[in-house]
Parts: C-alpha cells; structure tokens; sequence
C-alpha cells in the first residue's frame, strides 16, 4: 500500500510539471513599439459571464459605453485553460490546433501560429509582450520580446503600468489568474462573494491601466484596442469536461476602440478575437484561422 501511494504521488506530480513547468526562458529586452495602432490584450481566467454581469466592475462598465461586446461567446469545447486560450490566441478550435487538456502534447502550433508569429511573418519590429502568473499561458505564444512570470496579479499591473510608460509595446498580452484560483477554492458562481471579490480586484487593476492608456491617447497620438475576455466559466468548483453546461462554455467578451458606438450582440466565439486584432493592426488575416474580424 506504501508502494502504491509512492506512485500515485509520483504520477501526480509527473502531471503538474508538464502542466505547470515553464518551458520558455524568461524574456526581457525591451518591447519598444513601431505602431500608433496598439492593443492592449486583458485575459481574466475563469469569469463566467453571470458573475461578471453580478459583481461591481465600474470600470469594465465604463468601457462598455464605446466597445463591442458579448456575454454569450462560444469558446468551443474542452473547458480547460490551455485549450481555451490556444483558440482566442491562435484564432482555431481545438480540432485544429490539437489541444484538449492542459496539456501542449500533440499541439499543432506550427500550422496555427500564434498572435506574434503571425505579426512578425507580415513586417519586423514590432514591440512584443506577454505578462502572466500562470507558466503555460507564456508557452501559447512566441516571438516576443519581452516576457514575464509573477507571483501576485498586483505585481503583474505595476510591471504593465512600466512597460506603458518606457517600452509601450504594440501588443501587450495580460493574464490574470485570481477569478480562477478563487473559484476552484470558493466555487465560480455569483453568489460567491469570494469570486465576486476576485473579478472586482480585477477591475480596479483594469481601472489603473486604462488611466494609463488614456493618458497615452492624448499625449502620443496613440489608438489602444483593449479585447478583454476569459477561457472558460465554471460550476461548482470545477469547469474540466464540462463541455456542454453554459455555466463552463459559454463566455463574454469586450473589444474597445476609440469613438466606437456601443454595441451588445447576442452571440459571438472566441475565435473571432484574433482576427479582429489583426485587422486593427492593419496585418492580413490567414486563410486558415476559423474566426473573422468583429468590426
């Protein structure tokens, strides 16, 4: 029985290493923009769409008033992370990118190039960057010049709030972990003010970079797209094979440009995000992505 416990905790801790281990280096040259066209990317894991529309994010709010936005996106199936943010930022599903756990076994990112792989086929030189305190959401991009790991999503804003005010890339990439870590511990549901508390958190860091984007707007002739969105909901404290429950699936998005006319849909996917950023930074569209632009 000793035995058998040893190798029960062996494989467990086999699988969080290929889940969790960082497989690229850690980058930080640098991201010096070329663009006036900027986006700025905010991924909140593990929002679902009702708690977000439950908790008080008067920022979030105050973006709606010139974005498009959805809160019933289709973000395909396999309700897990790393399939979930492989579709929004390599513009496919699953059937094509290959993933379907947490997990990059078997992905097929060289046919479905990522955001930064994409940019820097079509022109050199664009200031690249990604910030997360999640390992595997550094590994489902490539190409940038600058890329960061961090222990507390306090610590992620301020190096954010940094990089807008030395480097301004063109394309900064965000992720944030703490809706999905208070939802597996308290539950995801708008009736969990624990998860509640943990979006709201994640608007008042909203609010400190869009004072910052803001800012740049009216002094350095700069236009930000800011695509805000999450990977997948939840119910109970889990969301994996949960494919078929709205709870889990469906998903909400906001895409923000100056003097755009808000807008609510009924209905959107998550793999119109990418070309949509795309067309905003004035980069073709490949043939093969599955989403078209939004605007």
């Amino acid at each position: 029985m000793r035995s058998l416990s040893l190798f029960v905790i062996l494989f467990f801790c086999v699988a969080c290493v290929d889940k969790f281990k960082p497989h690229k280096e850690i980058i930080t040259s640098c991201p010096e923009g070329i663009e006036t066209k900027k986006v700025l990317f905010i991924g909140w894991d593990g929002v679902r769409s009702d708690a977000l529309q439950t908790a008080q994010t008067p920022n979030l709010d105050s973006l709606l008033q010139e974005s498009y936005y959805c809160y019933s996106v289709d973000r395909g199936p396999y309700t897990v992370s790393t399939p979930g943010w492989s579709t929004i930022l390599h513009g496919v599903w699953p059937s094509k990118h290959g993933l379907t756990e947490n997990s990059f076994k078997r992905n097929r990112y060289k046919e479905y190039p990522d955001i930064f792989h994409i940019l820097n086929q079509f022109k050199t030189g664009y200031g690249l960057a990604t910030l997360s305190n999640w390992d595997a959401f550094l590994q489902i991009t490539s190409n940038e010049d600058y890329a960061q790991r961090f222990d507390t999503d306090i610590a992620m804003t301020a190096d954010a709030l940094q990089l807008l005010d030395q480097c301004v890339p063109d394309v900064l990439l965000m992720h944030f972990d703490f809706p999905d870590d208070s939802g597996h511990e308290f539950g995801f549901s708008p009736s969990s003010l624990e998860y509640l508390n943990a979006i709201e958190t994640c608007d008042v860091y909203l609010g400190q970079l869009l004072q910052k984007i803001e800012w740049r707007e009216s002094n350095f002739n700069e236009q930000w797209m800011i695509v805000i969105t999450t990977d997948h909901g939840g119910e109970g404290t889990g969301h994996g094979n949960q494919d078929n429950l709205d709870q889990t699936r469906k998903v909400w998005y906001v895409v923000r440009t100056p003097g755009l006319f808000s807008q609510e849909v009924s209905a959107g996917k998550s793999v119109d995000l990418l070309p949509t950023m795309l067309q905003w930074l004035s980069c073709p569209r490949p043939a093969n992505l599955d989403g078209t632009p939004l605007l």
